[in-house]
C-alpha cells in the first residue's frame, strides 16, 4: 500500500547521444517517477536503465518505437489483416489475395537484399532449425490466429484502438509463450528443438542471387496489382468530411495494393534501423513481447529494438484511430473471450514452437529467403485453412 506521504523520488538519466536521423550530439534526459515502493521503483529505474545501455554506437532504439507507429497507422488505415487476407483465401475464394501477400513479401525481399549488396545492412545469419518444432508450432499459431480472429499483430492494432478482445488476446498469448519457453512446457520445447535439426541455407544454395528473383517477382506482382486496382475500382466512395491532405490521414480507407508496398518497405527499411541498434534482422513480436513481460515479472532489462517496435505498433493503432475519431472502447461477449484466451495460447506456443509467428516467418524469414521462413509459412497458411474449414466453413453450410 502506498503511503499517502511517501516520498517521490526523481531518477534523472542523462547522457549525450547521436540521433538515428542525425549527427547533431543532443542530451537525452529520460527521468522516472517512482513513489515508495521497492519493486515498483526497481522496474522502473531498470527499464530505463535498459533504455540507456541499448544506445549501440550512438543510435538510439527509440527508432524501433518510431518505425512501430508507422506499421500500426499503415495497417490500421488500410484496414490490412495478414491473417484474414490469408483466410479469405480459402472462405471467400479471393485468389487475389495471394498476390498482395507475395507482393508485400517481394517488396521487403528485393529491397533488404539491394541494401545487402549496396553494404548498408550485413548479411543474414540464419540458424539452423528443428523441422518437426517448426511444422508444428507453426500449424498450432496458423488454427489459433483463426480462433482469436487475426494474429498477434492484429491483437496490437486492436489494443490501440480500443478493443478490450485485443488486450486479452496479447496477455494470453503472452502467457502462452512464457509457458513455453520458460515455463512448464520448456522441456517439451527443448525436446523439440533438438530434434531433425537442418541447416537454414536456402538462400546460399541457389544459383541465382535473391535479388533477382525479388525483382522479377516484383515487376509480376506490381503488374497484377496494377490490373486488378484498375479493373476493381470502388463504384462508390462514402461522403467525405474532411478534404486534401487531412482526408487522406485521417479518413480515406487506402488501397490494399498501397499499404503491402508500404509495408513491405517498411519492414525492409526495419533491417536497416534495426542494425544501427546493434541488432541484425527484422521485424518481430514474440520475443519483444516476452521482453516486457520480463521486464515486469523478472526485472529483465533486455529491452531492445523490436520491443520498441510492438509499443510503437499499439501507438501506431492509436494515433490512428484518435485522429480518424474512430477511438472508443469497445466490449465483447463471453463467448469471443474464450475462443480468443484458446487461439492465443495456441498462437503464443506455437511462436515459441515455430521459432517464429506470421510477422517473424510469414513475412520476415521469407524475404530473407530462409528455409525456416517458406515452411513455416506454408504450415502457417495450412492451420489457417485447418480451421476455417472445420470451424468457420462448417458454420457457413450449416
Amino acid at each position: 500500500m502506498i503511503n499517502n506521504k511517501a516520498l517521490v523520488k526523481l531518477y534523472c538519466l542523462s547522457s549525450s547521444f547521436d540521433l538515428v536521423f542525425s549527427n547533431v550530439e543532443t542530451s537525452f534526459i529520460v527521468c522516472a517517477f517512482s513513489f515508495h515502493c521497492k519493486s515498483t521503483e526497481k522496474i522502473i529505474f531498470d527499464f530505463l536503465k535498459s533504455l540507456q545501455n541499448n544506445f549501440y554506437g550512438g543510435k538510439m532504439i527509440i527508432s524501433g518505437l518510431i518505425i512501430g507507429i508507422i506499421f500500426g497507422f499503415l495497417l490500421k488505415r488500410g484496414r490490412f489483416c495478414p491473417t484474414g487476407t490469408i483466410r479469405d483465401i480459402l472462405l471467400e475464394k479471393r485468389a487475389y489475395n495471394f498476390i498482395l501477400i507475395l507482393a508485400l513479401i517481394a517488396t521487403q525481399g528485393f529491397i533488404y537484399y539491394l541494401m545487402i549488396v549496396i553494404g548498408i545492412v550485413p548479411e543474414a545469419k540464419l540458424k539452423d532449425f528443428p523441422i518437426i518444432s517448426v511444422v508444428l508450432g507453426s500449424f498450432m499459431f496458423g488454427f489459433g490466429a483463426v480462433l482469436t480472429n487475426g494474429c498477434v499483430c492484429s491483437s496490437l492494432i486492436k489494443t490501440g484502438d480500443g478493443r478490450l478482445i485485443g488486450i486479452i488476446s496479447i496477455l494470453t498469448f503472452i502467457l502462452g509463450a512464457a509457458f513455453a519457453k520458460q515455463g512448464g512446457l520448456e522441456p517439451v520445447t527443448k525436446a523439440l528443438a533438438s530434434k531433425t535439426i537442418v541447416s537454414d541455407n536456402l538462400y546460399k544454395n541457389i544459383f541465382v542471387s535473391p535479388l533477382i528473383i525479388f525483382a522479377i517477382a516484383v515487376v509480376i506482382l506490381y503488374t497484377l496489382m496494377f490490373k486488378h486496382y484498375k479493373n476493381n475500382k470502388p463504384k462508390f466512395e462514402l461522403p467525405k468530411q474532411y478534404s486534401g491532405l487531412r482526408h487522406i490521414i485521417c479518413e480515406k480507407i487506402w488501397a490494399k495494393e498501397i499499404i503491402v508496398i508500404l509495408t513491405g518497405a517498411l519492414m525492409a527499411f526495419g533491417f536497416y534501423f534495426s542494425n544501427l541498434a546493434g541488432r541484425n534482422g527484422g521485424f518481430g513480436v514474440t520475443t519483444p513481447l516476452l521482453s516486457w513481460f520480463n521486464l515486469i515479472v523478472n526485472n529483465s532489462n533486455k529491452i531492445g529494438w523490436t520491443s520498441m517496435l510492438v509499443l510503437g505498433i499499439i501507438s501506431g493503432s492509436f494515433i490512428t484511430a484518435f485522429i480518424s475519431k474512430e477511438l472508443s472502447l469497445v466490449g465483447t461477449n463471453a463467448v469471443t473471450i474464450v475462443k480468443t484466451m484458446i487461439g492465443s495460447v495456441l498462437m503464443g506456443i506455437g511462436a515459441v514452437w515455430g521459432k517464429g509467428c506470421l510477422v517473424g516467418n510469414g513475412l520476415v524469414r521469407t524475404a530473407q529467403f530462409s528455409m525456416r521462413g517458406w515452411l513455416g509459412f506454408i504450415f502457417l497458411i495450412l492451420g489457417m485453412w485447418f480451421a476455417t474449414k472445420i470451424i468457420l466453413m462448417k458454420k457457413l453450410n450449416k
